[in-house]
């Protein structure tokens, strides 16, 4: 086509919305609603492998002896633990440490200074699994150590955010085609009423010798049109949404003691958001309009 006809083509588009503002804005509105429930779902499944991810790479169990444990007691466990053909990674944390690392997160350095942490704060050990599954094995075999005060685990945060992701996965599927299938309905039905409310038109442009493919592109520029407003609508709808989330849930980074268990920043979730949105309703709405203007206006 020649430049002259994709301007004709993109006004007569533009036209065919403006001529059925109430159809063109259900539309417009049924996609955006599409696409955001779409962000929303990879929002979350992106933030829960994300948090996978960070959670795989902390130590998830830690060993707390008791307080006053005698050096030979600290010994016992340190030689069982480097030794256990389960353990990965292994990292022990004093009684000093332990109270460093708590002096650091809570502040007030004036509060402790009678503080005896001897009495208070025990020897801790840090480390990971080579797998997961073993946890609950490798917690009975450490907790028969008298000497012993706890095992803190944090494999049922794994198995959240394992869930998390299934679930969304899941329900995002179901959810994605309910709506596709309206959304594509409803577009439709939008090329449906154009080429009827044109089929005048198109009579004489086909009497004069008009290609199949100049008819049809005016109502795949419509269509296109309405994915792309869907798509911003969709995009500036979860990106406020989600500042506003990080925001409000992620602490502030100058603080001290920050967990690393953070909410994807803004602009990366945002990002893709926009282009997933932008190529999944055009490409949706340019197929949905070839398809429809083929059936209803027979080129």
């Amino acid at each position: 086509m020649k430049v002259n006809e994709w301007r004709y083509a993109t006004k007569a588009g533009i036209n065919g919305l403006i001529r059925h503002p109430l159809l063109s804005v259900a539309a417009v509105t049924t996609l955006a609603l599409m696409l955001f429930l779409m962000s929303a779902f990879v929002a979350v499944s992106m933030n829960a492998n994300h948090l996978s991810e960070v959670a795989a790479q902390q130590p998830p169990i830690e060993v707390s002896m008791k307080v006053g444990s005698s050096a030979e007691e600290i010994t016992t466990v340190i030689d069982f633990l480097s030794n256990h053909p389960y353990v990965q990674e292994l990292q022990m944390s004093t009684p000093e440490e332990n109270f460093n690392r708590f002096k650091q997160e809570i502040g007030k350095d004036e509060l402790w200074e009678d503080f005896d942490y001897k009495r208070s704060i025990p020897y801790t050990f840090n480390l990971r699994l080579e797998d997961p599954s073993y946890a609950s094995t490798f917690q009975e075999e450490v907790e028969e150590y008298h000497m012993v005060n706890e095992v803190l685990m944090e494999s049922h945060l794994m198995s959240l955010l394992d869930s998390v992701r299934n679930w969304t996965r899941k329900v995002g599927i179901i959810v994605f085609c309910i709506l596709t299938v309206t959304a594509g309905v409803v577009v439709s039905n939008t090329v449906r009423i154009a080429v009827l409310s044109r089929s005048r038109e198109i009579n004489v442009m086909k009497y004069v010798g008009s290609t199949n493919a100049f008819i049809r592109t005016p109502f795949i520029i419509e269509g296109a049109i309405i994915g792309l407003g869907g798509a911003l609508v969709a995009s500036i709808l979860a990106s406020f949404i989600y500042g506003r989330l990080v925001v409000r849930l992620n602490p502030d980074p100058t603080a001290t003691g920050v967990s690393e268990f953070l909410l994807l920043p803004a602009s990366e979730v945002t990002q893709t958001l926009f282009l997933l949105n932008l190529a999944v309703g055009i490409l949706l709405c340019v197929l949905v309009s070839a398809v429809s203007v083929r059936k209803y206006a027979r080129v």
